[in-house]
């Protein structure tokens, strides 16, 4: 099952969001500002006291900061305590793009479709509700997120981990 296949069969809108996973948040959006014009970037602060990753419940601290390109949400995730497969990412493959967001209205139904399919969830939020990392790695080569905001207004959402 190819990434094109996974869209086609979850129905999934365009690319909403590029994840990139870093060890300095403040370092990559000084060069991306300088280098290429990007920002200004939002940063927050992010913590997830009880984030499910992989069926554990793990506490994460997080810096996060995003800035639009185009229609695409740049988010830049530095881990700064806690343990995630963001660090994994991070120490098998160094800096780097990690993830696509797809913004979806209907997240519950979607999430359930990919499990239905097989993807295994490694992280989602508390409640199960905002977002949902699948592993589509194997077939894709790249971490999908399922993206949903509270409101259901896709184009506001600005979530915490």
């Amino acid at each position: 099952m190819t990434a094109d296949d996974v869209k086609k069969q979850l129905q999934l809108p365009d690319v909403g969001q590029i994840g990139v996973v870093v060890e300095d948040i403040d370092r990559t959006i000084a060069f991306y500002e300088a280098a290429f014009g990007l920002g200004p970037f939002d940063i927050t602060e992010a913590e997830a006291p009880n984030v499910w990753d992989r069926g554990q419940e793990k506490h994460i601290k997080a810096r996060l900061a995003f800035t639009n390109i185009g229609p695409i949400e740049l988010e830049l995730v530095q881990i700064v305590e806690g343990d995630s497969f963001h660090l994994e990412f991070l120490r098998k493959h160094g800096e780097g793009i990690h993830h696509l967001g797809f913004f979806v209205k209907d997240f519950q139904a979607k999430l359930q479709q990919a499990e239905a399919m097989g993807f295994e969830i490694l992280q989602k939020d508390p409640f199960g509700q905002f977002y949902a990392y699948l592993d589509t790695r194997r077939p894709g080569g790249i971490i999908f997120e399922l993206i949903a905001p509270a409101d259901g207004n896709v184009s506001m959402l600005r979530r915490q981990l």
